[in-house]
């Protein structure tokens, strides 16, 4: 944790989140059968609507950490060298989503998110409110780094879930894009806005801009990388102490169905947090609902895993695109049918693989960004054209894994991969 301490890791913190993410996922599809909501949306008429309730939280969460940490480092060299020497912070996050999966159309939920982060300690703690059709749902969700783990407790619900992550992956977060002076570097390589002055809650503040939805390649940014479509972020620095006084991030899907508008703000530096408040304590009569484990290198084959959820329960029609909401939002309507109010839940094997859904768009950002190649084609592939290349991404200098429309699986040369995309592309005409 000192290394978190020392250089605000967005990869890190992100991917933890990832974690997080997934595993509610997991737990949303319990009570019903999508996105994140059901553990925390038991409460509510439709499963599937409390599993994309829950799914925003964990969300919004991920992108609070995410961001915070990503953009610290894109000003002044000032601010990078003063969060290095930052032990302590705690901040508010608000956002309202349009189109999350569940809710009744043009339905707008409203998250908010409170989070301390404890840099000595190596620990994170989130206290999410999620307002859905049924009534508010609660939350804390717990990032031990030390002990790579997430855990998140729903306690109107009585219910639990935990996800560890293995030391390669952990290893992995760590290293890569993850301190300030590489996110500086990561964002100014895009074309990007200087805001000039403006007066925030009484205090100057300076900004920058950047609208590009790659950004998520180079910063493991979760909502320009895995959620949206298009994505604009701006963070603002107290002009005074040189530190991030607000954040601001919107994404929208292609389709214009889901969109996004987060704020980050009420930043408090180097406050004191007793240990206890980043602790978990599970009582003995809560249910584990799920847990999972996040390692490196499986993202292709994970992604095939979500794509078969389309085989079985949406006669081989695939998402137009593998960014988080779209996914979510294509399957849902399926699953929500199929575990109506008056069926049988979904079982523990079910569960663990819609977690997936939730962390869909983050893992072909990881395949984006470790320079994997990879390109995915459902937008105009499905089970029905069986010799069409669906998805594919590199698996070494010159081969390719190459998924049809079946999904079949086959290993190529690029070459052989070029003839069979042009095959494709000329059949879709």
């Amino acid at each position: 944790m000192n290394r978190l301490r020392a250089t605000p890791r967005p990869e890190y913190d992100e991917r933890v989140h990832g974690e997080m993410a997934k595993a509610i996922a997991e737990l949303e599809s319990t009570p019903a059968a999508v996105t994140q909501p059901s553990i925390w949306r038991i409460v509510m008429k439709s499963r599937i609507t409390k599993l994309a309730a829950a799914a925003v939280i964990v969300l919004a969460a991920i992108l609070a950490l995410t961001f915070f940490h990503r953009t610290s480092g894109i000003v002044w060299a000032e601010v990078v060298q003063r969060l290095g020497e930052i032990k302590t912070v705690s901040y508010k996050i608000t956002a309202d989503i349009k189109g999350m999966p569940g809710t009744p159309e043009g339905y707008t939920t409203h998250t908010t998110q409170d989070v301390l982060v404890s840099y000595e300690q190596g620990a994170v703690r989130i206290d999410s409110a999620l307002q859905v059709p049924g009534g508010m749902r609660r939350s804390q969700t717990y990032i031990l780094f030390e002990d790579r783990v997430v855990v998140s407790v729903i306690p109107d619900q009585k219910k639990c879930f935990k996800m560890t992550v293995s030391d390669e992956q952990m290893q992995k977060m760590g290293g890569e894009n993850g301190d300030p002076v590489t996110l500086l570097k990561a964002m100014l390589e895009h074309k990007y806005t200087e805001l000039g002055r403006k007066t925030i809650d009484d205090v100057a503040a300076w900004g920058i801009e950047v609208s590009d939805p790659k950004l998520g390649a180079k910063m493991g940014s979760f909502i320009s990388g895995g959620m949206f479509d298009q994505t604009t972020v701006q963070l603002w620095v107290d002009q005074k102490h040189e530190l991030p006084i607000r954040i601001c991030a919107t994404g929208s899907s292609k389709d214009g169905r889901a969109s996004m508008g987060m704020v980050y703000d009420g930043f408090q530096w180097n406050i004191k947090i007793e240990p206890a408040r980043l602790t978990p304590e599970i009582p003995d009569d809560y249910e584990l609902v799920a847990q999972g484990k996040w390692e490196a290198g499986k993202e292709g084959e994970e992604i095939i895993d979500v794509l078969r959820l389309f085989v079985e329960f949406a006669d081989g029609r695939y998402p137009a695109s593998l960014k988080t909401m779209t996914v979510a939002n294509a399957i849902a309507p399926v699953l929500k049918k199929k575990f109506s109010a008056d069926s049988a839940k979904p079982g523990k094997e079910l569960i663990a693989r819609l977690m997936k859904v939730d962390m869909v768009g983050m893992m072909y950002t990881t395949l984006e960004r470790d320079g994997k190649d990879p390109a995915y084609y459902g937008d105009r592939v499905s089970a029905e054209s069986p010799q069409a290349v669906l998805f594919r991404w590199k698996i070494d200098d010159n081969t390719y894994r190459v998924v049809f429309g079946d999904l079949s699986i086959e290993n190529v040369p690029a070459d052989r991969l070029i003839q069979l995309e042009a095959s494709s592309n000329k059949k879709q005409k």
